[in-house]
C-alpha cells in the first residue's frame, strides 16, 4: 500500500511540472522565409511555372495577447505598405501556432521563448503560395 502511495504522490508531483507554460507572444519577431508560388497564366507569367523567393525578411509584431489568443501584424520584406493584420492562437499544448492574416493561413511551433517556426498558406483563383521560416524575437 505504501508503494501504491508513493506512486501517486510521485506523479501528483510531477503532473504539473510536464505542463508547459504559456508562452508570451507579445512583442517583435524577425525572420527569414523561403517561398515557392505558382500563378496561373498571366501577362508575367505566362508559361505557368513556379516562381521561387528565397531568404525573404519578414517581421511580425505581436501587440496584444489575451490568454492563448493574441494579435498584431506582419510585414513581409520591411515593405509597411504591404502590412496585413495578423490573428492567432496557441493550441491547447502552448506549442503549437494557428494564425490567419488577410489573405492566408499560417501555422507553426513555439521552440524557444525568443524562437518560433512559422509556415504559410494562401490559394485563390490566380494561384497559390507557400512558405517557412524561423522567427527570433529581437
Amino acid at each position: 500500500m505504501r508503494k501504491i502511495f508513493a506512486l501517486l504522490l510521485l506523479l501528483a508531483l510531477c503532473i504539473p511540472a510536464m505542463a508547459t507554460d504559456l508562452p508570451d507572444m507579445t512583442g517583435n519577431w524577425s525572420g527569414v522565409m523561403d517561398f515557392v508560388g505558382y500563378d496561373k497564366n498571366t501577362a508575367w507569367l505566362p508559361n505557368e511555372t513556379a516562381s521561387y523567393w528565397p531568404s525573404e525578411q519578414w517581421n511580425l509584431t505581436v501587440t496584444e495577447q489575451q490568454g492563448r489568443a493574441f494579435s498584431g501584424t506582419m510585414v513581409p520584406g520591411g515593405s509597411l505598405l504591404s502590412e496585413e493584420i495578423v490573428l492567432g492562437v496557441l493550441c491547447a499544448e502552448n506549442e503549437s501556432i494557428t494564425m490567419v492574416d488577410e489573405n492566408g493561413y499560417w501555422w507553426g511551433n513555439v521552440i524557444s521563448p525568443t524562437e518560433i517556426e512559422l509556415n504559410y498558406q494562401e490559394v485563390s483563383m490566380e494561384g497559390m503560395v507557400v512558405g517557412g521560416g524561423i522567427f527570433q524575437k529581437v
